[in-house]
């Protein structure tokens, strides 16, 4: 599986993250996200990783915010927000990148 497939999976995770769920789904969603982030930053070119790069900024502030292992409690309706706009996030990532590739 690619990592393209693997963001594209975790956008519909966290749009089905905004329905009523049980906990485990919340922590399971957790983990794969912090993991696809963590994909995705080994995967950003090494000349572009240094600290004004967006995306490396990006990626190391939801691998924080993703990580399973210190709940952030932000409440509901802020995880929902964050949910969504890390859907959209990837989704602009995922388009931009695949224009750069098929240039």
């Amino acid at each position: 599986m690619n990592l393209k497939s693997l963001k594209i999976a975790l956008i519909c995770g966290l749009i089905l993250a905004l329905l009523p769920l049980p906990y485990g789904y919340f922590t399971i969603l957790r983990i794969f996200g912090c993991l696809v982030f963590i994909l995705q930053l080994i995967n950003i070119p090494k000349t572009k990783r240094h600290s004004r790069n967006s995306e490396f900024i990006i990626c190391i502030v939801l691998i924080i915010l993703f990580q399973p292992i210190l709940r952030l409690p932000l409440g509901r309706l802020i995880w929902n927000i964050v949910d969504v706009a890390t859907a959209i996030w990837l989704l602009i990532n995922l388009n931009r990148r695949t224009r750069k590739t098929k240039k």
